[in-house]
């Protein structure tokens, strides 16, 4: 089994990564400051499918643990999810418009915000309430407007992160999937053929010897290996896109049934493309 069936099973972990943007400062200076205990001013990322997700004014992503945050604090499990990578980056791409480096607002609308929307894409449940209530609980005390300066310091250098582009140990800004990268490497051998200048030399005027009977034997045998393996691939890659577009319409026709959350029911398509497939293989 190849494809969305043997890469839907068991599901894919999902984590939440919390990092302490001031560094400890808010847990030891908030009694004094704010008269109330603040544990940390948090910053998040969702990790799935090998990379971490998270609002900087603008969507970023790369490997987990990358970003320019340094280490993690914590580590929050959050669940499976039985959604493939294709269908995150489509969901991704439909929310990106309201996750953008004008939309940003440290307090209003901000990483957390991103992760918790995520979050209940993937496992259907919303990230720890704590950390999403952190903004009012500053704002609410009689000293918080007077942080104002120091989050908007905070805002400012988040922005600059997302012009920057790349993150600590390679996070980039996010790109909507197009199904064109490297087109402008692709060109027609011919094109490459023409834009070659032809050099005329006396070498070239010269036969190439005829290989060795022995030797051209040994040729058509690899030749012949090389097109059954890639005969092979090609298979493969027909049979994945098959699956995964059988996969999508089942997703799209109990989405649109309606009463189900996206994991429930890209496991709910998952199911019915391995059962078909049983079928198929019985």
């Amino acid at each position: 089994r190849t494809g969305i069936i043997a890469m839907g099973e068991g599901g894919h972990q999902v984590t939440l990564h919390l990092y302490d943007l001031s560094q400890g400062m808010a847990r030891a200076m908030s009694p004094a400051l704010l008269g109330r205990q603040i544990d940390g001013v948090w910053h998040t990322g969702i990790v799935v499918h090998g990379q971490e997700y998270y609002f900087g004014g603008g969507i970023q992503v790369g490997y987990p643990g990358g970003t320019h945050f340094g280490r993690p604090m914590q580590v929050i499990p959050m669940g499976e999810t039985h959604i493939p990578e294709e269908l995150l980056q489509e969901f991704l791409a439909e929310i990106s418009p309201r996750f953008t480096m004008h939309t940003y607002n440290l307090l209003r609308w901000n990483c957390n915000n991103f992760s918790n929307e995520v979050a209940q894409f993937l496992v259907g449940k919303e990230i720890p309430s704590h950390i999403l209530s952190l903004p009012d609980d500053v704002m609410s005390t009689p000293l918080g407007q007077q942080l104002m300066p120091f989050l908007n310091m905070m805002e400012a250098q988040m922005r600059t992160a997302s012009e920057q582009g790349v993150g600590q140990g390679g996070m980039h800004r996010w790109t909507p999937p197009s199904g064109r990268e490297g087109v402008h490497s692709l060109a027609p051998a011919t094109a490459v053929e023409s834009a070659t200048p032809a050099v005329s030399t006396a070498e070239e005027a010269v036969p190439t010897p005829a290989p060795a009977p022995e030797k051209a034997a040994e040729e058509a045998e690899k030749v012949d290996a090389t097109e059954e393996e890639a005969a092979k691939v090609d298979a493969t890659e027909a049979a994945k896109a098959r699956i995964e577009t059988a996969m999508r319409a089942e997703f799209d026709r109990i989405m649109a049934a309606g009463g189900k959350a996206p994991n429930e029911a890209a496991a709910e398509a998952l199911e019915i493309i391995r059962a078909r497939a049983g079928k198929l293989g019985s």
